[in-house]
């Protein structure tokens, strides 16, 4: 299986349990590994052929701005819902970490990895 990676994605979001972290926005970091099939791409070299990193990209930056969660989990399974109704991707795996919530820290945060759901 080939994989679209997308690694670093700065996002930012009204996340947290605290109070203090409820005022603004938080940065939130993903990383993304989308599982999918390439190969036509690869032939064709046309993006119309490819899962479109940007658009992903895009809708990830989207959803993290418009929400509102207290955990980390219920924004990754937004984001991973969204994910499987909009893009052709088998499985994926995704990390999101808030880089500036400890001091002591250089991030905390969740993985997720799941497959598309049977239908």
């Amino acid at each position: 299986m080939d994989k679209v990676i997308i690694q670093g994605l700065t996002l930012h979001s009204l996340i947290g349990v605290y109070d203090f972290e409820r005022h603004a926005k938080q940065r939130v970091i993903a990383d993304v590994v989308l599982y999918t099939n390439l190969t036509k791409a690869a032939l064709s070299d046309d993006v119309a052929d490819t899962l479109d990193y940007g658009k992903v990209a895009e809708r990830l930056t989207q959803i993290a701005d418009e929400a509102s969660f207290k955990l980390l989990e219920a924004l990754g399974l937004a984001m991973i819902d969204t994910i499987f109704a909009e893009f052709a991707v088998d499985k994926l795996e995704l990390q999101l970490s808030k880089p500036d919530i400890l001091d002591n820290a250089d991030s905390v945060g969740v993985c997720f990895y799941r497959e598309r759901p049977s239908e």
